[in-house]
């Protein structure tokens, strides 16, 4: 079970580091590629300017461009290829019909960088030929992007070698945290039955007492507690390795949920059971009982007083979900982010009873079953749903 713990976490420790790197160095190639293509394009319609402003400067004579301009009134063209000897009349013509039908003033057309000037008889396009620069911009992406993704391999390997020091903590502080979970409801186990066997018998003595059955109960609810808190400690070091058998979860599912009917009527809910027929699910029967009972005595705990109460099992791919909805009053979206935390309780006054830790059972079971449990508030609706793979 320790093992599979680390390697989880070595799992998601690593995906979650080489996540933050992709993020990171995408961000910072997708940035350079951008400065570089800025720094081409920035440099060409400069020149590009000059062969109108100063056509004899050094930078402007020294570059290979033509002119094309259209004449929309009689739709004929008129080719100055005199700066370059690339190409021809014809060639030239077609980049510029391709750049009318583009509709941009500036951009690229193969190799050439263009800028259109829109005047009132003619359209004035100037194409600069950009060969080298572009051949040097798309080796210098493909390298970055080479080294980019090379040192983030290099750096996976480097996450996979360090992450078992890096998690040891964190599996050593768990272990740690069970075995104390486990060893104090051990422990407690002989002195709660101590005292509820001392209390009996002193009520025998002496009869009825206030004090007494004080002792009573609540021994009791720690007797119940330390057997919640064993139980959810022994499901959470199954780690997914259950005793697993065919059963028929259908009728499982319509034993427990009809357990309830009885439970409901007392207390004024409206009650619904829709439990698909002839389901049956490869688990262990035993984890899954707790399961299902423990979302029940979830909502039936804290729904709202003569509200609703739904359960739903129905067949899904490879595995099976089982849902109870109830109505409820007062929660928020943040607080069913809280729900499968130990101990945690909605409601905290003695009206209702219980530990805070029914839920965080189901969450376990589920998880042990390649699950897991989903919970959604919809408006005074809440759905929890254990989704057994």
């Amino acid at each position: 079970m320790k093992s599979s713990v680390k390697r989880r976490l070595q799992i998601r420790f690593v995906l979650l580091a080489l996540a933050a790197l992709v993020i990171l160095q995408g961000l910072i190639v997708a940035f350079s590629i951008f400065r570089n293509y800025q720094q081409i394009t920035g440099k060409a319609d400069y020149i590009i300017r000059l062969t109108s402003t100063a056509p004899d400067s050094p930078e402007a004579a020294g570059s290979r461009y033509f002119i094309v301009d259209y004449f929309p009134a009689d739709k004929s063209f008129s080719v100055d290829c005199t700066h370059t000897t690339l190409i021809k009349e014809k060639s030239a013509m077609k980049y510029a019909r391709m750049v009318l039908d583009g509709g941009s003033d500036k951009g690229f057309v193969d190799i050439y960088r263009y800028n259109v000037q829109r005047e009132n008889d003619r359209v004035h396009m100037v194409f600069l030929s950009r060969s080298a620069p572009l051949e040097a911009f798309h080796s210098n992406t493909e390298t970055l992007i080479i080294i980019s993704v090379a040192g983030v391999l290099v750096m996976a390997v480097f996450l996979i070698i360090v992450s078992g020091r890096v998690v040891q903590p964190i599996v050593k502080n768990r272990e740690k945290q069970k075995e104390f979970i486990t060893s104090a409801s051990h422990e407690l186990k002989t002195p709660l039955t101590v005292i509820l066997a001392d209390a009996q018998l002193l009520e025998s003595d002496i009869g009825e007492n206030e004090w007494l059955t004080d002792i009573m109960k609540q021994t009791s609810r720690m007797t119940e507690m330390t057997h919640r808190l064993v139980y959810l400690s022994r499901t959470e070091e199954q780690d997914g390795n259950f005793v697993k058998i065919e059963f028929p979860v259908s009728d499982l599912a319509e034993e427990i949920a009809q357990s309830y009917r009885a439970v409901a009527n007392n207390s004024g809910r409206e009650y619904s059971v829709d439990v698909q027929k002839g389901i049956t699910y490869c688990g262990d029967e035993k984890a899954i009982r707790e399961l299902m009972t423990a979302l029940l005595d979830n909502a039936f705990k804290y729904g709202t007083p003569g509200g609703q109460v739904g359960v739903t099992l129905t067949a899904e791919r490879h595995g099976v979900r089982f849902s109870v909805q109830n109505t409820v009053s007062g929660i928020g979206q943040e607080q069913t982010k809280k729900f499968t935390e130990r101990f945690y309780r909605s409601d905290t006054s003695d009206k209702v009873r219980g530990f805070g830790i029914g839920l965080s059972i189901a969450r376990a079971v589920a998880e042990g079953h390649k699950g897991k449990l989903n919970i959604e508030l919809k408006g005074d609706i809440i759905v929890f749903s254990a989704i057994l793979k």
